[in-house]
């Protein structure tokens, strides 16, 4: 995604109250969908999730004077995302790990045509989603950011304000942790396959 036009469009937020509007609406258009696709995966409900959104960009707009524009503009609203899952969840009660929704399910494994998607290959999306799921928070937040937004590992502690030491190991926990879920599912050794293959080519 163009950080420049983030830049430019958040520095016309801060610049010019009339076109505000205009430019912060455009600054949702642009990352709205990134934004709703992480929470779905933090919260496992559609409803929590879109509810999630529209505070992650209150919050947003209310702190665009605290955005250092020399940094990507993603991982900073995906830790805002984050913040407001994680007050979301204190609010209410937590779901049991089994208890999984479509929207979970579409969110790890990703975009599926399903008519010529095998039956094999579906029944091991869904054992990846719920392995996904019974994660620890920590774990599945930067399984979340690594693999689904393809997040660096820098931008990945960045975002959850920990160590890039921390983040590393919070990986390989839930890769552990994926791996022995899934030979226990019958799935195979690999955690990462299919369905968590990462939004982009960070490292």
């Amino acid at each position: 995604m163009d950080e420049t036009a983030d830049r430019e469009l958040i520095e016309h937020c801060r610049r010019d109250r009339a076109a505000l509007h205009g430019s912060f609406r455009a600054l949702y258009q642009r990352h709205a969908g990134r934004a709703l696709r992480f929470l779905r995966g933090l919260t496992g409900d559609e409803e929590r999730a879109k509810d999630a959104l529209q505070e992650t960009f209150l919050r947003v707009y209310a702190a665009l004077d605290r955005y250092d524009p020399a940094q990507p503009f993603a991982p900073w609203l995906l830790g805002i995302a984050r913040n407001v899952a994680l007050d979301q969840r204190r609010r209410e009660a937590r779901r049991p790990a089994d208890a999984l929704t479509p929207a979970l399910a579409a969110t790890c494994a990703g975009p599926s045509d399903a008519p010529a998607e095998g039956a094999a290959r579906r029944e091991a999306r869904a054992l990846v989603t719920r392995a996904v799921a019974a994660l620890p928070a920590p774990e599945r937040e930067v399984l979340l950011l690594k693999h689904v937004e393809g997040l660096t590992f820098e931008q990945v502690a960045g975002t959850l304000g920990c160590s890039v030491r921390t983040a590393k190991y919070r990986m390989r926990a839930a890769l552990d942790g994926l791996a022995v879920d899934l030979r226990e599912r019958g799935l195979g050794p690999d955690p990462r396959s299919p369905g968590l293959a990462p939004a982009g080519g960070a490292a």
